[in-house]
């Protein structure tokens, strides 16, 4: 009777654990990467029941609290890149984080050594060669990450008349360390570039145009001059400035 009891406990724990599994496990990154130092990242892990880590790498240890995944590693001295999968498992579900840990950093090469955008901004790619995990720096008005062998960078939109941006995309790694050199165009209009006014058809410029039929000359009202007809009197005249509000932007100075 005894026995019998024991079995159908066992039973009953095994049908519990079996409901309360979860039946999605989904961790709030795939991959995690740890410098030759190693140390210790946090993943959240979304999920509706009881999940545990299955299986994972042998220089890796695991310590899974209710929805948080303690990653640990120690230094790498192994020499080599270190790759390894952790995999969790719910109610017939599994989840892999991929896990990387650099080793001696020898080499970082890019395919380009620059990023062009245009005016529009977006995102880029440059595939990066190394034996490390390069730490990124980015300058001002852009940002850029790496993970598995990808630079990836993104630039926002340029608008306004300002000037277009130049910057720097910096990866190192122990004594390593390359320069990706990025810019991006302008969104000032091409016609005026950026002020806002051209020089003045009507007088080229000069706030003024000779009457040669008066043998004199009248300023240019086309650009704000203003005269009094073909008087002697001059008190009432007042050059043009030479320049007309851009007709292409309308005197904003933003391209379209």
């Amino acid at each position: 009777m005894k026995k019998l009891f024991c079995l159908l406990s066992v039973v009953a724990l095994m049908l519990l654990s079996a409901c309360d599994s979860a039946t999605h496990v989904t961790p709030s990154t795939d991959q995690v990467q740890f410098l030759i130092d190693g140390g210790e990242q946090i993943v959240d892990i979304s999920t509706d029941g009881r999940w545990s880590v299955k299986d994972c790498p042998d220089w890796v240890k695991t310590d899974a609290q209710d929805n948080k995944l303690i990653i640990k590693t120690g230094r790498n001295d192994s020499g080599a890149l270190r790759k390894g999968d952790i995999v969790l498992t719910g109610k017939n579900v599994t989840a892999i984080i991929h896990v990387m840990q650099a080793a001696k950093c020898t080499h970082i090469t890019p395919s380009s050594d620059k990023v062009e955008f245009g005016k529009e901004g977006g995102t880029l790619t440059v595939n990066i060669d190394t034996d490390g995990i390069p730490q990124v720096q980015a300058s001002d008005g852009f940002t850029a990450s790496y993970a598995n062998g990808v630079l990836t960078v993104t630039a926002a939109p340029n608008v306004g008349a300002g000037a277009g941006r130049r910057g720097e995309i910096k990866l190192t790694c122990e004594d390593q360390s390359i320069t990706i050199y990025a810019s991006q165009k302008s969104n000032v209009c091409k016609r005026c570039g950026g002020s806002g006014k051209i020089t003045c058809p009507k007088c080229h410029g000069k706030g003024w145009y000779p009457i040669e039929a008066a043998g004199g000359g009248a300023a240019c009202e086309r650009c704000g001059g203003r005269w009094n007809g073909f008087t002697d009197d001059t008190s009432d005249w007042k050059d043009g400035t030479g320049r007309i509000s851009c007709p292409d932007c309308g005197g904003t100075g933003v391209g379209s």
